[in-house]
């Protein structure tokens, strides 16, 4: 395997399902299915997951293009240990209620 530099590094890991945490905090999991010199990626068959405690929700997004500068991580994800997870997956209502009183309760905090 030859090393190649910047994003060229990444073609490899074209139409390979990816994680991707974004500089707001959000995260994407989605096929990576294009890249550019400035790392714009183009993720498909996209969800935005949000994590409260112990519970996650997905909410589908489709196509979703990323601008390089708020990508914080990209990796992989090994689609044989995906369901190996302690975390219990709950409804778009529910994980967006959780979410609002979780933030209300930091909020409450300050």
């Amino acid at each position: 395997m030859n090393y190649m530099p910047g994003t060229t590094s990444l073609i490899e890991d074209i139409d390979k399902k990816h994680l991707v945490f974004l500089r707001d905090g959000r995260t994407l999991i989605g096929y990576l299915r294009s890249i550019d010199q400035f790392a714009n990626l183009v993720l498909h068959q996209t969800v935005e997951r949000i994590h409260v405690g112990k519970k996650y929700g997905d909410i589908p997004r489709g196509i979703f293009v990323v601008r390089g500068e708020n990508v914080v991580l990209l990796g992989e994800i090994d689609l044989e240990k995906e369901s190996d997870t302690q975390l219990l997956q709950v409804s778009i209502e529910e994980i967006l209620e959780e979410q609002r009183l979780e933030q209300q309760g930091l909020a409450g905090g300050l």
